[in-house]
C-alpha cells in the first residue's frame, strides 16, 4: 500500500520546481565568454605584474625589499682631537646624551577615562580620555631637573632650587612631560653619562615600585665637542656646526683629516624594525679622524691674548685688536689672537661681548649700518643731513661675524709706517740705498699737487737709512720711493706677497687686496704707497713680509698646523717650513736687521720703538700709525688710526717675530703706535722670550743694581713698560675685581728701593699693601735649587760667597711671612 506513494515521492524530488524557468542557452554561453574573460584579463594582470616587479623593474623592488628586511646602521667615527705644540688638548670630542621621553606611554603622568556613546549610526563607541596629573608630572620634573643640573647625578642637595637656571630647566622639562599626547619629547641635550645613568636609575626604580604607573623615559648617544680653555685661540680653532661639522677655524679647513670616516652595520631586521641576531651580519668599522698637532704654543697664546686684551681696554680700541707671534724662517704661527672674540663652545652666544659690540656698528656705520626709514624708503637724517642708525634694527647677526672674524686675515688695514721697513728692503736690494744713503727732510715735500708731511710736521734734515726709519720719515721713503719707480717698486710689493693670500691653512683669508699696480701707479700713488698709506693689505700679509726682510729673504708660508697624527700617535703628515722665493738678498736682510734693532735701541734713547725694550734682549722693530681712509673721521675731525708695530728678535739672528695692531683706538693721550702698540710688544717679549729661551745680548748684568720706579698710578701694563726697559721682571698679583686697565695701587719692592737688576716687582691694582708669603729652608740645598724655590715662594734672591756650593744660612728664617718680592740673600760655600 505505502509503495506507490514512496516512489512519487521520489520521482517529485527529481523535477524542476515549475516555477524556475530554465536559463537559456545564450544567456548560458555569454556568462561563460564574460567568466572566461575575467579570468584571463586577472591572469593578464597578475602576469605583467609579476613581469613588472621581477623582471622590468625587478632590482628596483629587490632593493626595496632588501631595505625593508636589512637594518643598515651608522657608526659614527670620532673627531680626532687638536693639540698645541706641547701636547695640550685644545679641542676634543666626548661621549654624550640626549635624553627623551614618550609621554603617550608614560601613565605615569596621566589618568585614563573610559568613554561610552552612540556614533551618528546609532552603534555604540568607546574612547578613552587622558587628563595630566599635575601632581606627578611636578615631582617626575623636579627630580630629573635636579639631576640635570647636579653634573654628577649625585650631587642633588647642592642644586640651587631658587635659581633662575633651575626654574628655566624645570619648565622645559615640566612642559616636554605634560606634552601627553606626544610619542617623542627631549628633555636635555648632551649631558654626560652619570647624569644619564642617574636619570636611567631613578625611572627604574620608581617603575618597578607598585601603584605608581609607568614612565618612559629614554637616551640616544651623540657627540659633543669640547674646548677646554673657552673664549681661548678662538679665531684660530675655530668650531662645529650642530651636525658636528667644522664650521670655522681649523675645524673647518681640516674638517675632512679631523672627521674620519664612518662605519656600517648591516643585519636582517624585524617587523618592529629591530635587529634580528644575524651570523651573517655585516660590519665595517668606522675610521676615526686624524689630530692636529699645532705650532701653536698655549703658554705663550695665553700671554698674547692677556695683553692684548688689556690694551683694546685700557686705549678703548672701537674695532677689535689682533696680534700674531711667528717663527720667522718656518713660518709656524705661535700665537694669533683677535680680541674681543668668542667662546666655541657656544658661539652664537655674544652676550659676553654685546656693549663693546653695540658700539662697534654703531661707531662703522659705513661697515654695519643699518640705517631708518621712512615709509617711502628714503632714509631718514639729521639736521646735518646724516643718516640715522635705527635703533630698533636686529644687529645679531653681524655681532656673531664680528666675533667669529680672525682678524688677521680676513680685514685689510693701512700698515702705515711699519711699511717703511719694505720700502727700505726694496731700496737695498735694487741698490738704490744702502745704510749711509742720505736724503733731506725740511719738513714738507710735494709731488704733483700734493704736499706730504712726516708726522707731527718734523723736519729732520739730513738723514741716513738709519735714521729716516728710528725718525719715521715720511719725506724721506717717498723720495726712496721715486728713486725705485712704480715698475721696480711693484715687483718688489708683488714679490712680497702683498697681491695674493699668504696660503695660510685657515679658512677665510680674504683675497681681495686694495693696491696700485704699476699699470695705474701715478706719482702721487708712488709716494703714498711708499710710506704705507695707500695698499690696503692683511696683519698676516705684513708679518710675513717683515720675516722675510730679516730672515735672509725668504718669504715663507705662514701655517697652524705642524703635523697630522692618526689614533695611536702615528705621524701622517709633518707640516714644514715651505719657501715660496726669496725676495731679497742676505746682505739687504742683514742691514734691514740693522737697522730695525736702531729703531728699538736699548730703551735709554727716545725712539719710536723703544717701550718694546726688553733689557737682556736684542730686539729691532718697527712702529706704525696709519690714518684708516676708508672710514668716517672721528668727531674731532681727524682720520680715525690704526696703532701698529712689530717686533723681532734677536735682532742680529731672528728667531720670532711679535706683531700687534690695535684697530681705530682713543687714547685721550695720545694716537701714536709708539705710545699704544708698543708697549704691548715689550710686555709679551719680556715672558716669552725667557720662555722660548732666546738668546739675551750677553752682557753681565749679575752685579748691577736698579733703583726701583714709582709706578703707583701707572696703568699695570705701562708700568711693566718701565720695568722692562730698567732690567727688572714684574709679576700682576690677582686681584678679585676686574684688572683690566687698572692703576697700580701698590708695588714691592717700594719705589725707590735699590735692587739687583732682574729682581721682580709686584705690582698690585686693589689695596695698599701686599701679600705675603712663608720663606722656605733653604738650608743644605744647592744655590740653583734654592733659588727656583725662592721664585716658587714669590720671592726675589740673591747669592753670596760660591755659587757653585750648598746654602749654609738664608737672610730671612724659615718659616718667616714676608711680603711677596722680598729678597732674602743666601749664603753658599
Amino acid at each position: 500500500m505505502n509503495q506507490p506513494n514512496d516512489r512519487r515521492r521520489k520521482g517529485s524530488s527529481l523535477r524542476r520546481d515549475p516555477d524556475y524557468a530554465p536559463i537559456p542557452s545564450r544567456t548560458r554561453k555569454v556568462g561563460l565568454a564574460v567568466s572566461i574573460g575575467a579570468v584571463a584579463l586577472a591572469t593578464a594582470i597578475v602576469v605583467g605584474s609579476l613581469y613588472n616587479i621581477q623582471i622590468r623593474n625587478g632590482e628596483m623592488f629587490s632593493r626595496y625589499a632588501s631595505d625593508q628586511q636589512l637594518l643598515d646602521s651608522t657608526i659614527q667615527a670620532t673627531r680626532g682631537e687638536i693639540y698645541d705644540a706641547t701636547g695640550k688638548v685644545l679641542a676634543s670630542t666626548s661621549v654624550v646624551w640626549d635624553i627623551w621621553c614618550d609621554p603617550s606611554y608614560s601613565s605615569a603622568l596621566y589618568n585614563s577615562q573610559t568613554l561610552t556613546g552612540t556614533d551618528e549610526a546609532g552603534q555604540e563607541t568607546e574612547s578613552t580620555v587622558r587628563t595630566l596629573d599635575a601632581a606627578a608630572c611636578a615631582e617626575i620634573s623636579r627630580e630629573i631637573t635636579l639631576r640635570l643640573l647636579s653634573g654628577d647625578g649625585v650631587s642633588l642637595d647642592s642644586v640651587n632650587t631658587a635659581s633662575a637656571e633651575y626654574t628655566q630647566q624645570y619648565e622645559k622639562v615640566y612642559a616636554a612631560l605634560s606634552s601627553i599626547d606626544s610619542s617623542y619629547q627631549v628633555l636635555a641635550e648632551k649631558v654626560n653619562n652619570a647624569v644619564k645613568e642617574s636619570i636611567e636609575e631613578y625611572v627604574s626604580t620608581r617603575n618597578a615600585a607598585q601603584g605608581t604607573g609607568r614612565l618612559s623615559v629614554s637616551s640616544s648617544r651623540t657627540y659633543q665637542r669640547n674646548y677646554p680653555y673657552g673664549a681661548f685661540a678662538a679665531a684660530v680653532l675655530g668650531f662645529t656646526n650642530a651636525d658636528g661639522d667644522g664650521a670655522y677655524g681649523l675645524e673647518k679647513s681640516y674638517d675632512d683629516v679631523l672627521s674620519g670616516t664612518d662605519g656600517r652595520t648591516i643585519t636582517i631586521r624585524n617587523a618592529r624594525g629591530n635587529a634580528i641576531a644575524d651570523s651573517s651580519a655585516v660590519t665595517y668599522d668606522a675610521k676615526d679622524g686624524n689630530s692636529l698637532v699645532l705650532t701653536l704654543d698655549s703658554t705663550i697664546q695665553e700671554v698674547v691674548e692677556k695683553y692684548l686684551v688689556e690694551a683694546v681696554a685700557a686705549n678703548t680700541v672701537e674695532n677689535r685688536g689682533c696680534a700674531i707671534v711667528m717663527d720667522v724662517n718656518t713660518g709656524g704661527i705661535l700665537a694669533m689672537a683677535s680680541k674681543p672674540d668668542f667662546d666655541p663652545n657656544d658661539p652664537n652666544n655674544y652676550t659676553a661681548n654685546q656693549a663693546y659690540l653695540e658700539e662697534l656698528v654703531r661707531a662703522e656705520p659705513e661697515l654695519y649700518g643699518i640705517y631708518l626709514q621712512n615709509e617711502d624708503g628714503s632714509y631718514v637724517t639729521d639736521e646735518e643731513g646724516n643718516r640715522i642708525l635705527d635703533p630698533e634694527a636686529d644687529y645679531s647677526g653681524y655681532f656673531r661675524d664680528i666675533m667669529w672674524k680672525n682678524k688677521t686675515i680676513t680685514e685689510l688695514y693701512y700698515p702705515g709706517s711699519v711699511f717703511k721697513v719694505i720700502t727700505a728692503a726694496m731700496g737695498l736690494d735694487s741698490g738704490k740705498a744702502s745704510y749711509n744713503t742720505t736724503l733731506n727732510c725740511s719738513g714738507a715735500y710735494a709731488v704733483a699737487k700734493q704736499t706730504y708731511h712726516c708726522a707731527g710736521r718734523h723736519s729732520h734734515g739730513m738723514q741716513n737709512l738709519a735714521d729716516a726709519l728710528r725718525n719715521s720719515c715720511n719725506i724721506y721713503f717717498i723720495q726712496l720711493g721715486q728713486r725705485l719707480g712704480a715698475q721696480t717698486f711693484y715687483d718688489y710689493f708683488q714679490a712680497f706677497g702683498f697681491t695674493e693670500r699668504t696660503g695660510v691653512d685657515l679658512p677665510n683669508e680674504t683675497s681681495y687686496m686694495q693696491y696700485y699696480t704699476d699699470q695705474n701707479m701715478g706719482e702721487v700713488e708712488l709716494a703714498s704707497s711708499a710710506f704705507g698709506q695707500s695698499m690696503a693689505v692683511t696683519p698676516l700679509q705684513v708679518c710675513t713680509a717683515i720675516a722675510a726682510s730679516v730672515n735672509g729673504g725668504y718669504l715663507v708660508t705662514p701655517h697652524v698646523v705642524d703635523q697630522i697624527v692618526d689614533a695611536n700617535g702615528n705621524v701622517v703628515q709633518q707640516i714644514g717650513a715651505n719657501v715660496r722665493r726669496q725676495v731679497i738678498s742676505e746682505t739687504a736682510s742683514e742691514t734691514i736687521r740693522q737697522i730695525m734693532e736702531y729703531e728699538v735701541g736699548d730703551g735709554t734713547t727716545q725712539s719710536g720703538g723703544y717701550r718694546a725694550y726688553v733689557a737682556g734682549y736684542r730686539i729691532g722693530g718697527k712702529s706704525g700709525t696709519s690714518e684708516l681712509l676708508n672710514m668716517d673721521r672721528r668727531a674731532d675731525g681727524d682720520y680715525k688710526k690704526a696703532a701698529s708695530f712689530v717686533a723681532v728678535l734677536p735682532a742680529d739672528d731672528p728667531e720670532i717675530l711679535v706683531y700687534v695692531m690695535l684697530d681705530d683706538p682713543n687714547n685721550v693721550n695720545s694716537d701714536y703706535s709708539s705710545v699704544l702698540a708698543a708697549p704691548v710688544v715689550g710686555n709679551i717679549i719680556s715672558e716669552i722670550a725667557p720662555y722660548l729661551g732666546i738668546a739675551t745680548d750677553g752682557i753681565d748684568r749679575s752685579g748691577t743694581t736698579v733703583k726701583v720706579p714709582n709706578l703707583v698710578g701707572t696703568e699695570w701694563s705701562n708700568a711693566q713698560v718701565s720695568l722692562n726697559i730698567r732690567g727688572l721682571a714684574h709679576h700682576l698679583v690677582e686681584s678679585t675685581t676686574d684688572n683690566t686697565a687698572a692703576p697700580v695701587t701698590w708695588q714691592y719692592p717700594t719705589a725707590g728701593t735699590t735692587v739687583p737688576s732682574g729682581t721682580t716687582v709686584y705690582l698690585y691694582t686693589e689695596g695698599y699693601g701686599g701679600q705675603t708669603t712663608e720663606v722656605p729652608d733653604l738650608t743644605g740645598k744647592s744655590a740653583d735649587f734654592a733659588r727656583q724655590m725662592l721664585l716658587a715662594a714669590g720671592l726675589n734672591c740673591t747669592i753670596e760667597g760660591d755659587s757653585q756650593g750648598l746654602v749654609q744660612s738664608q737672610s730671612a728664617a724659615p718659616g718667616d711671612r714676608v711680603q711677596l718680592g722680598t729678597i732674602v740673600t743666601i749664603t753658599c760655600g
